[in-house]
């Protein structure tokens, strides 16, 4: 059978309409369609899904957050350097936020259930203590009853000299509260620490 050489042209063109936009699919890539290409939103590519630092953060040129108390301890054979950053006010909470650093010799996953009560892996059990009204400021809550403060400790283990920062958010005390004591399990207490 022959064709003609227009009616070639014709099938052609027909033919490669569906042709390249199923290439422009198949370029587009499958995030359009809600794949599993691990990136997220934003098209980001399955190579881009993953850090390539495996969510450690690498030391940088930033300047080092002012400490406002610090102390070094020994605690279940492993030597921390805790230091206090900042305890915030914001309008009704009070945010404490601090570091901890393995000063060991040796990988540490002590931070893991240090700092909360039955194992919550989390920081729940750091008090604020306002000593001039006798109360004892807990770690807040939300309607979930989680703890409003950093968590997820449970496979956190440091290097020699890696820090981690975690936080704590507080009902805050009131206005004339100027200091507050910050009470950490099997780290002690820092003393008249000042509200910002």
């Amino acid at each position: 059978m022959h064709i003609p050489i227009r009616n070639t042209a014709r099938l052609r063109s027909a033919a490669a309409v569906p042709a390249a936009g199923v290439l422009a699919l198949a370029l587009a890539g499958c995030s359009m369609f809600g794949g599993d290409d691990e990136g997220g939103e934003g098209g980001e590519g399955a190579d881009q899904a993953q850090p390539v630092n495996a969510g450690k953060v690498e030391p940088g040129d930033a300047d080092a957050r002012e400490t406002i108390a610090s102390q070094d301890v020994s605690t279940l054979e492993t030597d921390l350097h805790v230091a206090l950053h900042s305890l915030a006010r914001g309008g009704e909470t009070v945010e404490l936020t601090f570091s901890v650093t393995n000063i060991g010799d040796s990988e540490s996953d002590i931070i893991s259930n240090t700092f909360s009560p039955g194992g919550d892996r989390d920081v729940s059990g750091v008090k604020l203590v306002d000593s001039d009204n006798g109360k004892v400021h807990l770690v807040a809550r939300d309607a979930d009853d989680a703890c409003v403060c950093s968590g997820g400790l449970r496979f956190l283990a440091l290097e020699p000299d890696d820090s981690v920062l975690l936080s704590a958010t507080y009902g805050a005390p009131p206005s004339e509260v100027e200091t507050l004591d910050v009470k950490i399990p099997r780290v002690g207490t820092f003393d008249n620490v000042p509200l910002s």
